[in-house]
Protein backbone atom coordinates (compact mmCIF):
# COMPACT_ATOMS: atom_id res chain seq x y z
CA UNK A 1 0.00 0.00 0.00
CA UNK A 2 0.87 3.38 -0.59
CA UNK A 3 1.77 6.07 1.86
CA UNK A 4 -0.97 9.13 2.49
CA UNK A 5 -0.60 12.53 3.26
CA UNK A 6 1.11 12.87 6.61
CA UNK A 7 -1.05 14.87 8.20
CA UNK A 8 0.55 14.32 11.50
CA UNK A 9 3.41 16.61 10.78
CA UNK A 10 0.90 19.89 10.63
CA UNK A 11 -1.50 18.42 13.07
CA UNK A 12 -1.20 22.16 15.35
CA UNK A 13 -1.70 23.43 12.77
CA UNK A 14 -4.73 21.95 11.08
CA UNK A 15 -7.18 24.53 12.57
CA UNK A 16 -5.46 27.24 11.38
CA UNK A 17 -6.27 26.44 7.58
CA UNK A 18 -9.30 24.02 7.80
CA UNK A 19 -12.42 26.05 8.59
CA UNK A 20 -14.60 25.19 5.82
CA UNK A 21 -18.00 24.84 7.16
CA UNK A 22 -20.41 24.70 3.54
CA UNK A 23 -21.17 21.02 3.88
CA UNK A 24 -22.12 20.85 7.73
CA UNK A 25 -25.70 21.72 7.34
CA UNK A 26 -25.70 18.91 4.56
CA UNK A 27 -24.33 16.17 7.08
CA UNK A 28 -26.30 17.94 9.75
CA UNK A 29 -29.31 16.56 7.44
CA UNK A 30 -28.34 13.64 5.92
CA UNK A 31 -27.15 12.05 9.45
CA UNK A 32 -30.19 13.65 11.69
CA UNK A 33 -32.08 10.38 13.21
CA UNK A 34 -29.38 7.79 12.75
CA UNK A 35 -28.67 5.90 15.59
CA UNK A 36 -25.01 5.48 15.09
CA UNK A 37 -22.57 7.24 12.35
CA UNK A 38 -19.46 5.84 11.10
CA UNK A 39 -17.35 8.84 10.14
CA UNK A 40 -13.95 7.89 8.02
CA UNK A 41 -11.36 10.12 8.12
CA UNK A 42 -12.77 12.30 10.52
CA UNK A 43 -9.50 14.57 11.40
CA UNK A 44 -9.89 16.86 13.93
CA UNK A 45 -13.52 17.18 13.91
CA UNK A 46 -14.68 19.77 11.46
CA UNK A 47 -17.47 17.40 10.93
CA UNK A 48 -17.51 15.20 13.87
CA UNK A 49 -17.79 18.33 16.18
CA UNK A 50 -21.12 19.63 15.15
CA UNK A 51 -22.87 15.99 14.75
CA UNK A 52 -22.28 15.60 18.21
CA UNK A 53 -23.28 18.81 19.46
CA UNK A 54 -26.60 17.87 17.76
CA UNK A 55 -26.77 15.01 19.87
CA UNK A 56 -25.85 12.32 16.76
CA UNK A 57 -23.54 9.29 18.63
CA UNK A 58 -20.20 8.93 16.20
CA UNK A 59 -17.30 6.97 15.66
CA UNK A 60 -14.22 8.68 14.48
CA UNK A 61 -11.81 7.08 12.51
CA UNK A 62 -8.49 8.47 11.23
CA UNK A 63 -4.77 6.99 10.09
CA UNK A 64 -3.66 10.42 11.72
CA UNK A 65 -2.95 9.96 15.49
CA UNK A 66 -2.08 13.46 15.76
CA UNK A 67 -5.20 15.12 14.21
CA UNK A 68 -7.37 12.31 16.27
CA UNK A 69 -5.56 13.34 19.46
CA UNK A 70 -7.01 17.19 19.14
CA UNK A 71 -10.61 15.71 18.21
CA UNK A 72 -10.54 14.22 21.26
CA UNK A 73 -9.33 16.88 23.00
CA UNK A 74 -12.04 19.57 21.62
CA UNK A 75 -14.51 16.82 22.15
CA UNK A 76 -13.67 16.79 25.45
CA UNK A 77 -13.54 20.63 26.30
CA UNK A 78 -17.14 20.30 25.48
CA UNK A 79 -18.36 17.77 27.18
CA UNK A 80 -18.61 15.62 23.90
CA UNK A 81 -18.13 11.85 24.08
CA UNK A 82 -16.49 9.81 21.11
CA UNK A 83 -15.32 7.06 19.80
CA UNK A 84 -12.12 6.93 17.74
CA UNK A 85 -9.91 4.53 16.32
CA UNK A 86 -6.21 5.61 14.95
CA UNK A 87 -6.18 3.13 11.58
CA UNK A 88 -5.98 3.13 7.95
CA UNK A 89 -9.16 4.14 5.56
CA UNK A 90 -7.98 0.79 3.47
CA UNK A 91 -7.82 -1.85 6.64
CA UNK A 92 -9.51 -1.08 9.44
CA UNK A 93 -11.96 -3.66 11.69
CA UNK A 94 -14.71 -2.51 14.14
CA UNK A 95 -16.78 -4.77 16.17
CA UNK A 96 -19.69 -3.59 15.25
CA UNK A 97 -22.29 -2.14 12.04
CA UNK A 98 -23.56 1.73 11.36
CA UNK A 99 -26.99 2.75 9.07
CA UNK A 100 -24.90 5.16 8.37
CA UNK A 101 -20.59 5.85 6.75
CA UNK A 102 -19.41 8.85 5.66
CA UNK A 103 -16.33 10.54 4.18
CA UNK A 104 -16.36 13.86 3.98
CA UNK A 105 -14.28 16.79 2.74
CA UNK A 106 -13.19 14.93 -0.61
CA UNK A 107 -10.28 12.91 1.67
CA UNK A 108 -10.67 9.50 -0.47
CA UNK A 109 -8.58 11.82 -3.28
CA UNK A 110 -5.94 11.61 -1.25
CA UNK A 111 -5.57 8.04 -2.45
CA UNK A 112 -3.70 7.06 -5.58
CA UNK A 113 -4.11 3.43 -6.16
CA UNK A 114 -7.46 2.66 -7.18
CA UNK A 115 -6.94 -1.21 -5.56
CA UNK A 116 -6.37 1.02 -2.26
CA UNK A 117 -9.76 3.15 -3.43
CA UNK A 118 -11.42 -0.40 -3.67
CA UNK A 119 -10.12 -1.37 -0.20
CA UNK A 120 -11.00 1.58 1.41
CA UNK A 121 -14.76 1.44 -0.15
CA UNK A 122 -14.74 -2.38 0.53
CA UNK A 123 -14.02 -1.79 4.34
CA UNK A 124 -17.07 1.11 4.05
CA UNK A 125 -19.29 -1.55 2.91
CA UNK A 126 -18.38 -4.62 5.75
CA UNK A 127 -19.32 -1.69 8.11
CA UNK A 128 -22.88 -0.82 6.75
CA UNK A 129 -25.47 -2.38 8.94
CA UNK A 130 -28.38 -4.31 6.80
CA UNK A 131 -30.23 -1.63 4.47
CA UNK A 132 -27.65 0.79 5.44
CA UNK A 133 -26.08 4.00 3.23
CA UNK A 134 -22.55 4.63 2.55
CA UNK A 135 -21.62 8.70 1.90
CA UNK A 136 -18.72 9.79 -0.20
CA UNK A 137 -18.01 13.50 -1.15
CA UNK A 138 -15.68 14.03 -4.23
CA UNK A 139 -14.64 16.71 -6.89
CA UNK A 140 -15.79 16.58 -10.16
CA UNK A 141 -12.75 16.47 -12.28
CA UNK A 142 -14.77 17.99 -15.30
CA UNK A 143 -15.12 21.32 -13.46
CA UNK A 144 -11.98 21.25 -11.38
CA UNK A 145 -9.97 24.38 -12.66
CA UNK A 146 -8.96 27.71 -10.95
CA UNK A 147 -5.74 28.70 -10.05
CA UNK A 148 -3.61 26.28 -10.44
CA UNK A 149 -0.44 27.66 -11.62
CA UNK A 150 1.67 27.19 -8.44
CA UNK A 151 1.97 31.22 -7.29
CA UNK A 152 1.38 31.30 -3.71
CA UNK A 153 -1.94 33.12 -2.34
CA UNK A 154 -2.11 35.07 1.16
CA UNK A 155 -5.20 32.79 2.69
CA UNK A 156 -4.27 34.17 6.35
CA UNK A 157 -2.33 36.21 9.13
CA UNK A 158 -3.50 35.45 12.14
CA UNK A 159 -2.09 36.20 16.04
CA UNK A 160 -1.11 32.71 17.41
CA UNK A 161 -2.14 31.65 21.37
CA UNK A 162 2.57 32.21 22.30
CA UNK A 163 2.03 36.01 20.64
CA UNK A 164 3.43 35.31 17.12
CA UNK A 165 1.76 36.24 14.00
CA UNK A 166 1.12 32.98 11.64
CA UNK A 167 1.07 33.56 8.04
CA UNK A 168 -0.20 31.11 6.05
CA UNK A 169 0.36 30.86 1.71
CA UNK A 170 -1.15 28.19 -0.57
CA UNK A 171 -0.46 27.39 -4.09
CA UNK A 172 -1.99 24.29 -6.34
CA UNK A 173 -0.37 22.79 -9.39
CA UNK A 174 -3.06 20.70 -11.49
CA UNK A 175 -1.93 18.08 -14.65
CA UNK A 176 -5.83 17.46 -15.83
CA UNK A 177 -4.70 14.78 -18.28
CA UNK A 178 -3.23 12.86 -15.17
CA UNK A 179 -6.11 14.13 -12.91
CA UNK A 180 -3.29 14.63 -10.45
CA UNK A 181 -2.46 17.28 -8.42
CA UNK A 182 -0.34 18.76 -5.54
CA UNK A 183 -1.18 21.17 -3.05
CA UNK A 184 1.85 23.77 -1.53
CA UNK A 185 1.14 24.71 2.02
CA UNK A 186 3.84 27.01 3.13
CA UNK A 187 3.50 28.54 7.21
CA UNK A 188 5.34 30.77 8.05
CA UNK A 189 5.70 31.84 12.29
CA UNK A 190 7.22 35.61 13.39
CA UNK A 191 8.08 36.84 16.34
CA UNK A 192 6.65 40.33 17.62
CA UNK A 193 9.91 41.34 16.15
CA UNK A 194 9.13 40.33 12.73
CA UNK A 195 12.31 37.84 12.73
CA UNK A 196 11.42 34.52 11.48
CA UNK A 197 10.60 31.68 14.05
CA UNK A 198 9.44 28.43 12.06
CA UNK A 199 8.72 27.83 8.47
CA UNK A 200 7.37 24.06 7.15
CA UNK A 201 5.65 23.40 4.16
CA UNK A 202 3.64 20.66 3.35
CA UNK A 203 2.86 19.18 0.54
CA UNK A 204 -0.29 16.98 0.16
CA UNK A 205 -0.91 15.04 -2.70
CA UNK A 206 -4.42 14.04 -5.08
CA UNK A 207 -5.93 12.38 -7.70
CA UNK A 208 -9.50 12.81 -8.96
CA UNK A 209 -11.48 10.23 -10.61
CA UNK A 210 -14.69 10.89 -12.58
CA UNK A 211 -18.15 9.82 -12.29
CA UNK A 212 -17.89 6.23 -14.21
CA UNK A 213 -14.80 5.05 -12.30
CA UNK A 214 -15.67 5.35 -8.97
CA UNK A 215 -18.97 3.75 -9.97
CA UNK A 216 -16.74 0.84 -11.43
CA UNK A 217 -14.25 0.90 -8.30
CA UNK A 218 -17.42 0.68 -5.84
CA UNK A 219 -19.36 -1.89 -8.14
CA UNK A 220 -16.01 -3.73 -7.35
CA UNK A 221 -16.02 -3.51 -3.41
CA UNK A 222 -19.65 -4.55 -4.00
CA UNK A 223 -21.29 -1.19 -3.90
CA UNK A 224 -24.19 0.09 -5.79
CA UNK A 225 -23.99 4.05 -6.61
CA UNK A 226 -28.08 4.72 -5.92
CA UNK A 227 -27.98 8.47 -5.71
CA UNK A 228 -25.24 10.99 -7.22
CA UNK A 229 -25.73 14.97 -5.65
CA UNK A 230 -23.62 17.70 -7.45
CA UNK A 231 -23.85 19.72 -4.67
CA UNK A 232 -23.84 20.46 -0.67
CA UNK A 233 -27.48 22.01 -1.02
CA UNK A 234 -28.76 18.74 -2.54
CA UNK A 235 -28.24 19.83 -6.32
CA UNK A 236 -28.84 17.36 -9.10
CA UNK A 237 -25.41 16.08 -10.60
CA UNK A 238 -25.02 17.44 -13.59
CA UNK A 239 -21.30 17.11 -16.09
CA UNK A 240 -20.37 21.08 -14.81
CA UNK A 241 -21.47 19.98 -11.18
CA UNK A 242 -18.06 21.07 -8.91
CA UNK A 243 -18.90 18.23 -6.78
CA UNK A 244 -19.62 14.54 -6.83
CA UNK A 245 -21.53 13.06 -3.38
CA UNK A 246 -22.36 9.53 -3.87
CA UNK A 247 -24.73 7.58 -1.88
CA UNK A 248 -23.74 3.48 -2.09
CA UNK A 249 -25.58 0.62 -0.45
CA UNK A 250 -24.90 -2.72 -0.96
Amino acid sequence: MGKFNSYDRIADLYDHYVTADYDINFWLEECRGAEDVLEVTAGTGRVTLPLLRAGIRLTAVDISYALLTRLKEKAAAEGLAVETLHADMRDFVLKKKFPIVIIPFHSIEEIHDGCDVTASLRGVRQHLAPGGRALITLHNPAAHHGDDSGIPRLITDQELPNGNRMIFWHARTYNAAEKTGMSYQLYEEYDVDGLLHRKRLFTPHYHLRDRAEIEQLADRAGLKVTRIWGGYKHEEYTDSSRYMIFEMKE
